[in-house]
């Protein structure tokens, strides 16, 4: 499976460097070992093979479940990295996947909090991501997405013709803000996507777009000897 995710990506590379204008910012901080939660915008179902082309990592990714109902696509996912997960009630086999994933040296995850793409401005977000990062307690990685919602389908890495931006932010962690743990959790989902939020262009922000710049008490930056 590696191999395969290997040779995707290096195909994919090459498919933006021809048909895309394809631009990435803040690749600097990306760490680079380490088991990682990568949370994004979602935009399109092309976002996982460019997060996973940008930040140069293997990185795993949950999928809506009805995707794999078709046996080539599912395998084609399996290899690049996917695995099915049931949307709108607790899967408790994709919730034992990404922690199982996470419990790895150096395993890394990407999640849309999102839940579902959003062609235009941010929606508020699901609380699955940040009680996952509260739990197991790994650096998140935010990253914001533009352009991605002009490619659809997977099948689009053979030619993504389109003006894609990716803008990574500084690696996180979520912290003890000794609060209700319901409370600690919606605080930190907030702070997480006001995160990503400010790595998009204000017309994206939508619902995230008063949690930029403000003070943050749930989540903390890493310091740069520790990426």
């Amino acid at each position: 499976m590696r191999s395969f995710f290997w040779a995707c990506n290096t195909g994919f590379k090459v498919s933006l460097k021809v048909w895309a204008d394809y631009k990435a910012t803040g690749t600097e901080n990306v760490p680079t070992s380490g088991p990682l939660i990568i949370i994004a915008n979602h935009q399109s179902n092309m976002d996982p093979p460019v997060i996973a082309r940008t930040i140069s990592r293997k990185v795993f990714f949950p999928a809506k479940r009805e995707l794999f109902d078709l046996k080539l696509a599912a395998l084609f996912l399996y290899y690049w990295g996917s695995f099915p997960l049931a949307r709108g009630r607790a899967d408790s086999s994709a919730y034992r996947q990404i922690l199982g994933i996470l419990g790895q040296p150096d395993g890394a995850l990407t999640l849309f909090p999102e839940g579902t793409r959003t062609r235009g401005s941010m929606r508020e977000a699901q609380r699955g991501p940040a009680t996952i990062a509260m739990r197991t307690g790994v650096s998140v990685l935010p990253i914001g997405i533009t352009g991605t919602h002009s490619l659809g389908n997977v099948f689009r890495a053979l030619s993504p013709s389109a003006t894609i931006r990716v803008n990574i932010g500084k690696p996180f962690k979520v912290v003890d803000a000794g609060l209700d743990r319901k409370d600690a959790i919606e605080g930190a989902t907030k702070e997480a996507m006001g995160r990503v939020a400010e790595l998009l262009p204000e017309s994206y922000r939508g619902f995230y777009a008063d949690a930029v710049g403000r003070d943050r008490q749930f989540t903390q930056d890493l310091p740069a000897n520790a990426r």
